[in-house]
């Protein structure tokens, strides 16, 4: 439910909706189901990594790589500035430390695309927390300009820094 929406009468005791992500499975999914893209494993209501092969009931597509074959990002970041040239390694091994650590957390959580041009790296993710993440991490480590613009409707981030 949106930030500061009312609940009225008749929604009043009705499950509400948890998450407004439209590639969630409404209903839940069997334990152990595996993610025939990635092979993470759907376990106790949720995505998780799992180390230990076991009996996997079943294989679909998680959110994330739905996200990633339909070519329908959460988030998009955009990297400009002259900084950027001269710090562009260092630059790129934060994004993708930050990626890593988030994917510890979160194996929704992914980069679908890096693209370099015309001086400037425009990244995609799969989720709109990683996209706000990296964005705020560059901003920390690197200052310069930082802005954030969300999209409800359409449930997507796009983070604009630069320097």
């Amino acid at each position: 439910m949106p930030r500061g929406a009312r609940i009225t009468m008749e929604e009043k005791g009705q499950m509400a909706v948890r998450s407004l992500e439209p590639y969630l499975p409404k209903g839940g999914l069997k334990d152990g189901t595996v993610c025939k893209g990635c092979g993470i494993v759907y376990r106790s209501k949720r995505w998780q990594i799992e180390t230990i092969p076991g009996a996997h009931t079943g294989e679909v597509l998680c959110p994330a790589c739905q996200r990633i074959q339909g070519e329908d990002p959460a988030g998009v970041v955009t990297l400009s500035g002259p900084y950027l040239a001269q710090h562009r390694e260092e630059i790129l091994n934060s994004i993708k430390q930050q990626e890593s650590k988030h994917r510890e957390k979160n194996p929704l959580g992914r980069i679908m695309e890096i693209k370099e041009e015309n001086g400037q790296i425009t990244l995609t993710t799969t989720e709109d927390k990683l996209a706000q993440k990296i964005g705020r991490e560059i901003y920390k480590s690197q200052r310069g300009e930082l802005h954030y613009q969300w999209s409800h409707d359409q449930h997507m981030v796009r983070v604009e820094w630069k320097r």
